[in-house]
C-alpha cells in the first residue's frame, strides 16, 4: 500500500517554532538579538544553506564553473565568492530543463513530501514555477506573520486580503500568514478582477472588516472609491506593498510596507517607529549590490539586493539578484529594540531602468516626483522609445478636475522632473480615470507602469 505523505506529519513543528519564532516570542527574543550574536547566526546557517544548494544541479553546475568546490563557503564573507543569479538564469533553466527547471532540490513527482507549486505574477517576462515544500512554506507564513503582527495585527481581527487568489502565490502566503500563524480571519476578496471592488467595499463594512492588505495601486483605488460611495471602513490598519506613504494619506489610518517576493515571502517590514524596513535577519542575508558592476556599495547607497535564504530546503535561494532597488541604513539600534539591519523602501527595478543621456531613470522614481504635486492623481504610465537612435521617455499622467490650462500645468511639470532628475521628459497630463485600461488600475493588483516600445522601433 503506498504511504500517503501527510502534511501534519511532514513538519517537525515544535522544531519550526524553536528555529524561526513567530510572532511575539520573535520580538522579545532574536529581534533584540545584539548584531555579533545575529551575524553568528546567520553564518551557521547560511554554511548549512549553501551545503544543502550543493545538491541542487542548478547551483552545482553555476558554482562548478566558477572553480569552486564544497566545504569552499566558510564564513559570511565567502558568500561573495558565488556567483548570483537572476531571473533571466531561472528562465534559461526551465527552457533547458523543462517544464520547472533544474533548480528545486527534490523530485516533484516522487510523492514523498507534500508539495504546492506556484508561479511569479509575470509582470516583468514569463512566469516561473516555484514548489514549496512544508517546511519551506511555514517558515515563510511564520515571516509574513510575524510583519502583520509588527504593524498591530492581532487575533480575532477581520483583514480584506486584495491580492489575486491564482497560480501567484502572493494571496494565498497572506492568506496562511494570518489564519495559521496570527489568529486573524482572511476575507478573501481579492482584486477588481474577482470581486468587483465596491462589492469588495460593501462585503467589507457588513462584516467588519478592520484592516486590508494589498497593493498600493489597487489601495488607493480602493480609498477613492470609498470615498465616492460614503463608506467608512472603521479600519484600524493597511499593509501595503510599497508607497505606505501615499496609502496612510489617502485613507487616514496608519499604514506600513512589507517587502518579499512569491520565491522566499517577506524579506523585510517597516517598523512602526520609522526610519525604514527591518530585514528579518535569522533567515535572509541581504546585499545589496551596484546593478552594473555587481561589486557592494555602501550604506546609503542605491544598489540591487542579493538576498540568500537561510532557511529553504526544497527549493533553494542563493545570492538571488532581484533587480530591486534599496538602500541600507546604517547598522545600530532601532527605538523599537530591535538590532536588526534597516533597508529603504524599495525604490524601483533595475530591469525597468531606463538610461537617457546617462542619466538612469526608474518609472517609480518618475511617478514618486508627479505624486507630490496636489493637482494630479497620482496615476502615471511611463513610454520609453527610440526617436533618431537616441532614447525618450514620456510620461502620462492624470490631472486632478478643473484644471484650466493643461499647457501650463505640462510645462511646469516638464520643469520639475528635469530639476529633480537632470533631464528632460514630456509630459501629458489627460483626464482622471483615463490610464486605467493601460494600467490595470482598479481590475489588477499591481498596476503596470511602463511601455517599453524600443525593440519596436529597431
Amino acid at each position: 500500500m503506498d504511504k500517503v505523505p501527510f502534511y501534519f506529519q511532514s513538519i517537525d513543528f515544535k522544531r519550526l517554532v524553536a528555529e524561526y519564532p513567530p510572532a511575539p516570542d520573535f520580538f522579545q527574543g532574536v529581534f533584540k538579538s545584539p548584531p555579533e550574536e545575529i551575524r553568528a547566526l546567520q553564518q551557521r546557517r547560511m554554511v548549512d544553506a549553501v551545503r544543502r544548494a550543493w545538491r541542487v544541479p542548478f547551483y552545482h553546475r553555476r558554482w562548478k564553473e566558477a572553480g569552486l568546490e564544497p566545504g569552499d563557503i566558510r564564513s559570511l564573507e565567502d558568500i561573495r565568492k558565488l556567483p548570483a543569479y537572476t531571473v533571466d538564469d531561472i528562465r534559461r533553466s526551465v527552457e533547458e530543463h523543462p517544464p520547472f527547471g533544474d533548480y528545486v532540490g527534490l523530485n516533484p513527482r516522487a510523492g514523498e513530501v507534500p508539495l504546492r507549486i506556484h508561479s511569479s505574477g509575470g509582470t516583468t517576462g514569463e512566469p516561473r514555477p516555484t514548489f514549496y515544500a512544508p517546511w519551506d512554506r511555514e517558515v515563510g507564513n511564520i515571516l509574513r506573520a510575524r510583519s502583520y503582527y509588527f504593524h498591530g495585527l492581532r487575533p480575532g481581527d477581520m483583514v480584506m486580503n486584495t491580492l489575486l487568489y491564482s497560480t501567484h502565490n502572493g494571496a494565498f502566503s497572506v492568506h496562511e500568514a494570518l489564519w495559521y500563524w496570527l489568529g486573524c480571519t482572511p476575507v478573501s476578496t481579492s482584486a477588481g478582477v474577482v470581486t468587483r471592488s465596491r462589492r469588495a467595499l460593501e462585503i467589507a463594512k457588513k462584516w467588519e472588516v478592520n484592516a486590508i492588505i494589498g497593493f498600493p495601486e489597487y489601495l488607493l483605488h480602493l480609498a477613492q472609491e470609498a470615498r465616492e460611495m460614503g463608506i467608512d471602513l472603521k479600519l484600524k490598519v493597511i499593509d501595503s506593498f510599497g508607497r505606505s506613504d501615499l496609502v496612510r494619506q489617502a485613507w487616514g489610518v496608519p499604514a506600513y510596507d512589507t517587502y518579499g517576493m512569491h520565491e522566499i515571502q517577506t524579506i523585510s517590514s517597516e517598523c512602526p517607529h520609522g526610519g525604514g524596513l527591518h530585514i528579518w535577519e535569522d533567515a535572509f542575508v541581504v546585499e545589496v549590490v551596484d546593478p552594473e558592476t555587481g561589486r557592494p556599495v555602501q550604506p546609503g547607497q542605491v544598489g540591487s539586493i542579493v538576498v540568500t535564504a537561510l532557511y529553504k530546503d526544497a527549493y533553494p535561494v542563493i545570492r538571488y539578484d532581484t533587480k530591486d532597488l534599496t538602500r541600507l541604513r546604517p547598522l545600530g539600534q532601532c527605538q523599537c529594540g530591535g538590532w536588526m539591519q534597516k533597508m529603504d523602501p524599495i525604490l524601483g527595478r533595475a530591469d525597468l531602468m531606463v538610461k537617457l543621456r546617462g542619466i538612469n531613470i526608474w518609472p517609480e522614481g518618475v511617478g514618486a516626483i508627479l505624486a507630490g504635486d496636489p493637482r494630479l492623481t497620482g496615476e502615471y504610465y511611463c513610454i520609453v522609445e527610440r526617436v533618431s537612435d537616441r532614447e525618450e521617455m514620456s510620461v502620462l499622467t492624470e490631472h486632478k478636475p478643473d484644471i484650466t490650462s493643461l499647457e501650463a500645468l505640462q510645462r511646469e511639470l516638464e520643469e520639475t522632473l528635469r530639476a529633480k532628475l537632470g533631464v528632460k521628459i514630456g509630459v501629458k497630463a489627460v483626464e482622471p480615470g483615463s490610464l486605467a485600461p493601460l494600467t490595470g488600475q482598479g481590475v489588477l493588483p499591481k498596476a503596470r507602469r511602463l511601455e517599453d516600445r524600443r525593440k519596436a522601433s529597431r
